[in-house]
């Protein structure tokens, strides 16, 4: 507010100055000159205020275009009247003012009246630019609020939807009785710890992402034993990458659940993370049942991070699934 009122001043003494200059000459102690370019300033002023308080936000903004210019061009005209009526008054009443000095220099009295009109233009200028900032500072604001409630969803559908498969696996095991179910429950509560304390950041190290998905694949694998193979491979430095938490963990999922876990068979996951200095490639390819059920179910994660994507790499990420009769692959690109 106090910068507001200091530009506010500034600008009209500024203004003031300007005007003084022109109509006393140069000449600073010209009294006649002071009063008569402080009067016009004051319609000037008053003018540039009725435009930018009431017309702008009361016609213009809300659309009214014909009423603005209506009352616009009503205004322009009383104005100048006044302003006419004023330059008038003091060319009869005081013989200080050197009226001759204005025809001598060929600039008529109207357009000397008109020319204050420029400050005028120029202070609507002015505010016109700083309400079309702040309108779109407004928006963005707007739209990144929305965003965060996006993303906020999303992610509340990630944790129980991630604790729910998890779970699952640790009830098949203590289903059986097996003497596994005790590192399961201590990788759970690694994966835990994972969601509470990084899941709600705007970034992590790949790093973390990477441990998180080695954890959760440790964590299948006691369910599934030798019947799953996985190779797990990474180029590059996963240190120096930050990106959106739990981004690579669902397409992990999605191979699991819809893939590995519908077959008795042996079954083969290969991953390979390759981190080119912002870029990264995260490939996943999985073995499928020979015959897969008519209606896929689910599918919940990959249409989350597809949404979360979209939100957070908008024309920085590309994903590409491939469904092949026996094998199952994606590959997600990202420029971080």
């Amino acid at each position: 507010m106090f910068k507001k009122i200091i530009f506010h001043l500034a600008f009209w003494l500024l203004a003031w100055c300007l005007t003084h200059l022109v109509f006393g000459y140069g000449d600073l102690v010209n009294t006649a000159s002071i009063l008569y370019s402080s009067i016009i300033l004051g319609i000037a002023a008053g003018v540039s205020y009725w435009i930018v308080d009431f017309l702008i936000p009361r016609y213009l903004v809300r659309g009214k275009y014909g009423l603005f210019i209506s009352y616009l061009l009503f205004t322009v005209i009383i104005s100048l009247d006044i302003e006419l009526l004023t330059t008038m008054l003091y060319i009869i009443f005081l013989e200080k003012f050197e009226v001759a000095t204005f025809f001598n220099d060929s600039r008529e009295i109207f357009s000397l009246l008109t020319g204050t009109y420029f400050i005028v233009f120029l202070f609507v200028a002015i505010k016109m630019v700083e309400f079309w900032y702040m309108e779109q500072s407004r928006k963005q604001e707007a739209i990144k609020e929305k965003i965060e409630a996006e993303l906020k969803l999303l992610k509340s559908q990630i944790h129980p939807h991630f604790l729910f498969n998890t779970l699952n696996n640790i009830y098949s095991l203590a289903l059986h009785k097996s003497d596994q179910a005790p590192d399961a429950v201590l990788k759970l509560s690694e994966l835990l710890d994972y969601l509470i304390y990084h899941g709600e950041n705007e970034t992590v190290s790949l790093k973390k992402e990477t441990d998180l998905i080695r954890n959760y694949i440790e964590l299948e694998s006691l369910r599934y034993g030798e019947r799953l193979s996985v190779d797990f491979q990474i180029s590059g430095e996963p240190e120096s990458i930050h990106l959106a938490p739990l981004l690579l963990i669902p397409l992990v999922e999605n191979a699991f659940k819809h893939g590995i876990s519908k077959s008795r068979d042996q079954q083969q996951l290969t991953i390979k993370l390759g981190i080119n200095r912002r870029n990264v490639e995260f490939y996943i390819e999985n073995s499928v049942p020979t015959q897969k059920p008519e209606k896929p179910e689910g599918g919940m994660g990959l249409s989350n991070l597809r949404a979360r994507l979209d939100l957070l790499y908008a024309d920085k990420h590309s994903l590409k699934i491939l469904d092949k009769d026996t094998m199952f692959s994606a590959l997600l690109k990202l420029e971080t």
